[in-house]
């Protein structure tokens, strides 16, 4: 095995890994926006008051987009983790898979984009709440 074709897998290998790292930051804030929902959702369940049941409500609605979001971001991750070792095999077997290649990054940021858009429904669900949250303090007063 010739030393140019390591260094052409190496260098074919490096985009997908910087992917995976750029969805492993997405997937911190994700799982920190869910930790902060359901935190939120039992020191209501605390509480017990009235207006907390619609709060509630919407904090379990966007519990379930964001933990949509994670599900999507993760499979993108592993599409993209598949796509590393495909790239080498193909490499050092010589062989062709460039249409395999193409379905696993199609496929991996299809499944990032869904994410995205599950992330920002709930994004835009929360300053719903927020805002939800601040009429029925001004009815209150």
């Amino acid at each position: 095995m010739q030393t140019h074709t390591v260094f052409e897998a190496l260098q074919l290998a490096v985009s997908p890994a910087i992917l995976i790292s750029a969805c492993g930051l997405l997937l911190l804030s994700m799982t920190n926006r869910l930790g902060r929902a359901i935190d939120r959702a039992r020191i209501l369940f605390q509480e017990s008051r009235a207006s907390g049941e619609s709060q509630i409500h919407i904090l379990v609605r966007r519990a379930r987009w964001i933990r949509s979001a994670i599900l999507y971001n993760v499979i993108s991750m592993f599409l993209t983790a598949l796509l590393i070792p495909v790239l080498f095999i193909s490499i050092f077997i010589n062989a062709d898979a460039a249409l395999f290649i193409s379905f696993l990054l199609i496929a991996s940021m299809t499944c990032l984009g869904i994410s995205l858009v599950y992330f920002t429904v709930d994004i835009f669900s929360s300053l719903r709440a927020m805002e939800e949250g601040r009429d029925d303090r001004e009815v209150i007063q």
